[in-house]
């Protein structure tokens, strides 16, 4: 069970075993499994600032509670945890930390605002997990998902989002961000400010600053990093009109994306279309037969309904 947790929280499991450890979780609040479980995790997740801080003990035997929001149809998890850190001072200070985790189901939308004013405006089938207050001298987020972000001024605490292999820290400033787990391309849009990534890719580790109007992909299976620009002004937020924006994306990314959005079934049948990549922006909250019909407009591809799975196929 221990895997499982640790598979649950960096989204690896299916929905049926997510449920199985949700109610694992609820029913074993005072297992040492889960403790242990739990204290590996966040240990893999500090940043190097919290390090400094040489975490020594542990979770306190209260576990996650699921507490089930039926209207908004969202799961929200508090861990609370406790470490023992030592100061300068060799003193010794016990902080309480209160972890929220906010998952959006497919087709819909959920927006989060953070203790220090931040507010994140998550996409379908997106998992942000967060402390209910911040503390020590960074303020860091983890992330499988989309999110725009306002992000709240505070030089002296640098916002940090982590999301699989890639690490984003930020002042204040407003961008999108794209990473799911179990889509091929991660991607940044940054609107103003700067942001710097930190993205871990095969045998080496990057970093980057982007400007406004940056574009920043990265594809995990070939390991390319690709800065381009684009235009901010023209830009609408997801949670917007539902709007949607494919820069240079390909089919395989786009059909996942347009599944979470409609909470339908999307199935590329060859690898062709699944590596074709699009331009296409929609604002006008837009139907899927809608978005559709225009992306095949070219005459490439070809659209068929069965019941309630849409099939994908080059012509």
């Amino acid at each position: 069970m221990k895997n499982k947790i640790r598979d649950y929280f960096y989204d690896r499991l299916s929905t049926r075993e997510e449920e199985e450890v949700q109610k694992y979780l609820c029913a074993n609040k005072e297992s040492k499994e889960i403790d242990d479980a739990l204290r590996s995790l966040f240990d893999d997740c500090l940043t190097a600032s919290d390090q400094q801080l040489r975490r020594q003990t542990v979770v306190k035997r209260s576990i996650p509670h699921v507490l089930a929001a039926a209207a908004a149809l969202a799961l929200l998890i508090t861990i609370p945890i406790s470490y023992r850190a030592g100061l300068n001072t060799g003193e010794e200070r016990i902080a309480a930390i209160e972890w929220v985790e906010a998952s959006v189901p497919y087709g819909e939308k959920q927006t989060v605002t953070l203790s220090d004013g931040t507010v994140m405006h998550l996409n379908s089938g997106s998992r942000l997990t967060y402390p209910s207050v911040f503390s020590g001298d960074s303020r860091t987020v983890f992330m499988d998902g989309e999110a725009y972000l306002d992000v709240a001024k505070d030089p002296e605490h640098p916002f940090i989002i982590k999301s699989q292999n890639i690490d984003i820290k930020v002042l204040g400033t407003s961008f999108n961000f794209k990473n799911f787990a179990r889509e091929r391309t991660a991607e940044l849009l940054l609107m103003e400010g700067s942001v710097e990534a930190c993205v871990s890719i095969p045998n080496d580790t990057r970093t980057v600053r982007l400007k406004p109007g940056d574009k920043m992909q990265y594809n995990r299976e070939n390991g390319n990093l690709d800065i381009a620009r684009f235009n901010p002004k023209g830009y609408k937020a997801f949670y917007e009109d539902n709007s949607l924006h494919f820069y240079d994306m390909e089919m395989a990314d786009i059909a996942v994306e347009l599944s979470r959005r409609f909470n339908c079934e999307i199935v590329v049948l060859d690898e062709e279309l699944a590596a074709r990549r699009y331009f296409s922006i929609f604002t006008n909250n837009e139907t899927l037969d809608q978005i559709l019909a225009v992306m095949s407009s070219d005459g490439k591809m070809r659209v068929r309904h069965s019941g309630k799975t849409i099939y994908l196929q080059s012509k």
